[in-house]
């Protein structure tokens, strides 16, 4: 029986060093849940950040591209508009003679 008394002791005692801290281990564990708290905030608050860039990644792709979409239409207007028969054939509905060495392709 000393043994079973013995081990029942040794239970009772990790038992109560188990419940209670000390404070330096109530310090250690508080600092740690402290940090897990901030540390979890801290990645909610960097990833609504980083869809919030991502948005706007976006939003400046799209207008890069409408804006390199309008340049190209007017490019192919301004081709269209300087192409040699269409001179030409102004300045004949105008009356003028056609000097083929005048005439420049505008890029």
């Amino acid at each position: 029986m000393t043994e079973k008394h013995r081990n029942e002791a040794i239970a009772n005692a990790l038992k109560r060093r188990i419940r209670e801290f000390s404070r330096v281990e109530k310090a250690f564990y508080g600092s740690i849940i402290i940090t897990a708290i901030t540390m979890a905030v801290s990645i909610i608050y960097l990833q609504s950040r980083n869809l919030q860039v991502q948005q706007q990644i976006t939003d400046l792709n799209s207008q890069i591209t409408e804006v390199q979409t309008d340049y190209d239409n007017a490019k192919q207007e301004v081709n269209e508009l300087s192409s040699r028969d269409r001179v030409e054939q102004i300045a004949q509905n105008a009356g003028l003679t056609s000097q083929q060495d005048n005439i420049k392709q505008v890029e």
